[in-house]
């Protein structure tokens, strides 16, 4: 009796795994997953197999990056807020004034 394999298309594949085409044939290549050729000469992929590698990636808003890199940026020193004074009142003179 034959065993039925989940096979797809690359571009099922690439939804499942949330990869491009290429890192499916990369996968493929370095076997990582199965294939098999089918009439046309394009491959049907294992589907729960590229369900296997994916990799959830944690995924940050800007808003929480920015916030991220100011709050480990270092902090100015007196003379670095000098300049920046400086060089602000120098592109918008009137709105520092008040």
């Amino acid at each position: 009796m034959a065993i039925r394999r989940n096979l797809g298309t690359v571009k099922q594949a690439c939804d499942i795994a949330g990869v491009t085409p290429g890192t499916i044939r990369n996968w493929l290549r370095q076997g990582l997953i199965s294939a098999v050729r089918v009439g046309n000469g394009a491959f049907q992929y294992d589907l729960d197999q590229v369900a296997a590698m994916r990799v959830e990636y944690p995924c940050a808003t800007t808003d929480e990056v920015i916030r991220g890199l100011v709050d480990a940026a270092p902090e100015f020193t007196p003379a670095q807020l000098n300049r920046i004074r400086l060089l602000l009142h120098a592109a918008a003179p009137e709105s520092l004034d008040a």
